[in-house]
């Protein structure tokens, strides 16, 4: 079967090379020439325009569990090996420096696969239009797999192959398997790293006005509280069960607290954290 033949058996004629080329130029202007693939590409314009929700629910989800998990198992580590308020000082601190390296991470990850996509992009476009036959013997491959044949197969590959725009986001999207889903990178680091510190600041809070296993105790009954409410959130989208969700994350908690808990008394026995 000829590539890229119409349904009647008429050649399907390709894109002009002056529309490749053009979107090959404004893509050296990167990020603007995103908008000229629609507003699911147009992020780097205006983050309002592309559906970010779904990043920024991961990215506050992350964050949370991450401080509130984190920064526990560090505060039951230094509840073994210390008293007083070396176990606050430890909570704060582990609070502060999870914050920043967590945001850290954020920004250097969404920019990593900013730049990443915004590469591959390049690199089938130039496919496109220095390659065009395997690039549309590509997208035939893809919905052949899907199902289609004879005539029905063709209309697709034709439809598809003849806006250039529409052909580079099938290419991303069904032969890399690439999503534009990433926001911007400051705005993934302040997400996580505030998500962080309200996650972390609540096992925090009992060894303000208690110390000890007590205070250890309210901690863990607290952060217990708080990814309850993070699983009730995470199965609103993924449908999860409430409380397997829930009771998975308390369960993976309590076995950090008590390792990091028995590692703190092995400490303290040997001598560190007294005096």
């Amino acid at each position: 079967m000829a590539t890229g033949a119409r349904p009647g058996g008429e050649a399907a004629e390709p894109p002009p090379p002056t529309d490749l080329h053009a979107l090959e130029a404004r893509l050296q202007d990167v990020p603007a020439a995103l908008e000229e693939f629609g507003p699911h590409y147009a992020v780097e314009l205006d983050p309002k325009a592309h559906r970010i929700e779904g990043s920024g629910i991961r990215d506050a989800t992350l964050g949370a569990n991450d401080g509130l998990v984190s920064v526990l198992t560090i505060i039951a580590g230094a509840a073994g090996a210390a008293t007083g308020r070396t176990v606050l000082l430890a909570g704060i601190a582990a609070l502060i420096g999870g914050a920043i390296s967590m945001g850290i991470g954020a920004f250097v990850s969404a920019k990593a696969y900013r730049a990443y996509f915004l590469k591959e992009l390049q690199r089938e476009l130039r496919e496109m239009r220095e390659m065009p036959d395997i690039e549309r013997e590509e997208i035939r491959d893809v919905y052949r797999a899907r199902g289609f044949e004879g005539e029905s197969l063709d209309m697709v590959v034709t439809t598809i192959t003849s806006n250039p725009k529409v052909w580079l986001r099938v290419m991303m999207q069904e032969e890399l398997g690439l999503s534009e889903g990433f926001g911007q990178p400051l705005g993934a680091a302040f997400t996580v790293a505030l998500a962080f510190l309200v996650g972390g600041v609540v096992p925090v809070l009992p060894f303000i006005a208690w110390s000890g296993v007590a205070a250890l105790g309210v901690s863990f009954v607290l952060t217990a509280v708080g990814l309850l409410v993070g699983g009730a959130i995470r199965t609103r989208f993924t449908g999860e069960n409430l409380l397997r969700a829930g009771a998975e994350l308390i369960a993976m908690a309590a076995v950090g607290v008590g390792v990091a808990y028995g590692v703190g008394r092995v400490l303290h026995a040997a001598g560190v954290g007294r005096g």
